[in-house]
């Protein structure tokens, strides 16, 4: 691990420490950290008991210093998210939505991983999405220019993680 891998990725934790539950991954891979999210918003009538409705958020974000990113990686990274993931996920009628989210720095990477890696996608409802739905994101920080590449349902997270590490990234690297 570089030591400007090192710099970014505790400035992700120290951001997402804000509103994540941030638990280091010391297994000798690629993962790094694992930062869970839970909200619960709801809306009631004069006592908590009678509750009109009520919404469940919850992510999963899996930190990933891969280094040399090829499409065994990027494969890799997708399979181990969702198999961590998944399980995680409790659909039930107040559940809206789990985001399971790999956010991978990398030094190098080979064009077609990264074209592989915007290609992902996997998606589950549950009972019609009464019971809300699961949605894999992943994004790739290019450690070299700062540049952000993400999947189709990765998008919301490019800009905010252009603003985080282009902090940390020196402007000349």
């Amino acid at each position: 691990m570089s030591q400007l891998s090192e710099q970014v990725l505790k400035g992700l934790k120290d951001a997402y420490a804000a509103y994540y539950d941030v638990e280091d991954v010391n297994d000798g891979t690629a993962l790094k950290a694992l930062c869970a999210y839970h909200t619960r918003d709801s809306q009631y009538v004069l006592v908590k008991k009678a509750e009109l409705w009520a919404a469940e958020n919850h992510e999963y974000l899996y930190l990933w210093d891969a280094g040399e990113l090829d499409r065994a990686a990027v494969e890799e990274i997708f399979q181990r998210t969702l198999a961590d993931g998944e399980p995680r996920v409790r659909p039930h009628s107040q559940h809206m939505y789990t985001y399971l989210t790999a956010v991978v720095l990398y030094d190098s990477a080979q064009p077609d991983a990264l074209d592989q890696l915007k290609k992902l996608k996997k998606r589950r409802e549950f009972k019609l999405s009464l019971h809300g739905w699961m949605e894999f994101r992943i994004a790739a920080v290019d450690l070299s220019t700062g540049e952000v590449t993400v999947n189709r349902a990765g998008r919301a997270l490019k800009k905010d993680l252009e603003r985080l590490t282009g902090r940390i990234i020196p402007a000349n690297h």
